[in-house]
């Protein structure tokens, strides 16, 4: 039984129909719930996706920054 403090019941689109005890959430209503989650969480890597050229990019041109300043250095 999942009450107001569990932490995970954010994780569960339908946690109030499982923490009611007469009757549990029917196979639709829990198919249309996974989805939701997976909805999110496509969008939550497409997001990342979305940002992980500019990502790379900055962490490559940091790393060219630091060897140019260390060659400079060793002359």
């Amino acid at each position: 039984m999942l009450d107001d403090n569990d932490p995970r019941r954010y994780d569960d689109p339908i946690w109030y129909d499982r923490a009611e005890v007469d009757e549990p959430p029917g196979p639709i209503l829990n198919a249309v719930a996974y989805l939701f989650l997976l909805l999110l969480a496509a969008c939550a890597i497409a997001v990342q996706l979305y940002w992980l050229p500019n990502t790379l990019w900055c962490q490559i041109a940091g790393w060219i920054e630091r060897r140019r300043v260390t060659s400079t250095r060793r002359l």
